[in-house]
């Protein structure tokens, strides 16, 4: 191992020890939100892409859907400009959707098609952006850091993009974090004029699924997101697209 190797190992180690103690002194939540945005995000690029399949990129018609989509949920006010997202449709048949470090959301054609409507998918993907936004992400990150795995990846050398990916993917938040952000969800939904009727339905007909989607598997029931969903009521809310045009984008993959 050449010396400079040794600096930058001795370094991590550094860093992780440093973590742990702050960690343990103070909680990870205020140690999260105290790292500066860039930090998370360089450290994301540093990371490189973990999207597990292909991205897909659509035709410029459903590009356009899916921009319009995004835009009425990002940026909805000042505290958004704190932080920064991206996201994209992958080509993988599973119903999932997760963030990653440095806002990253990755949204699986496999949920695209099984929602009902665009409603849904603004939904779940509120959810998702107050992940980022509470920097929950940045949380699971380092607690996931503190396991055996997390510093064997840490300090072992390169790791591939799917070790990250299984990592990022086994990252489950807790069931505060997840009703942190259902709320959070709702209130930009609220915000957005968008109806939050499609949130909770969508979540129920999932967990009524014979096999429900793993990604289920840390949120609140039905009936917590239903009495939840009750406590905020739609504002003049606007439809985000036609019925022909959600149409169009649930094919954005093929």
């Amino acid at each position: 191992m050449t010396d400079t190797a040794s600096k930058i190992k001795g370094l991590a180690w550094v860093v992780v020890t440093v973590a742990l103690a702050v960690a343990f002194a103070y909680g990870i939540s205020p140690l999260a939100r105290a790292i500066p945005w860039s930090w998370e995000k360089n450290t994301a690029d540093l990371l490189g892409s973990i999207t597990p399949g292909d991205v897909c990129h659509g035709d410029p018609k459903k590009q356009v859907l899916f921009r319009k989509l995004v835009d009425r949920l990002y940026p909805i006010d000042r505290e958004d400009t704190h932080f920064s997202i991206d996201v994209q449709i992958v080509n993988n048949p599973n119903i999932n959707a997760f963030a990653e470090l440095g806002g990253k959301i990755l949204l699986y054609r496999g949920l695209l098609e099984k929602a009902e409507s665009p409603e849904e998918i603004a939904g779940v993907l509120a959810h998702e952006i107050t992940h980022v936004r509470r920097r929950h992400i940045l949380e699971g990150f380092i607690v996931r850091l503190m396991t055996i795995q997390g510093v064997q990846l840490l300090l072992g050398g390169a790791a591939s993009n799917s070790q990250w990916t299984s990592f990022f993917l086994n990252m489950n938040f807790t069931r505060s974090q997840e009703a942190e952000a259902d709320q959070g969800a709702l209130v930009r939904l609220q915000k957005a004029h968008i109806s939050n009727h499609g949130f909770a339905q969508f979540f129920k007909r999932l967990q009524e699924m014979d096999e429900a989607p793993s990604f289920l598997s840390d949120h609140p029931s039905s009936d917590d997101r239903l009495g939840m969903v009750n406590t905020f009521q739609d504002q003049n809310t606007r439809p985000i697209m036609s019925k022909e045009d959600w149409k169009m984008l649930k094919t954005y993959c093929q």
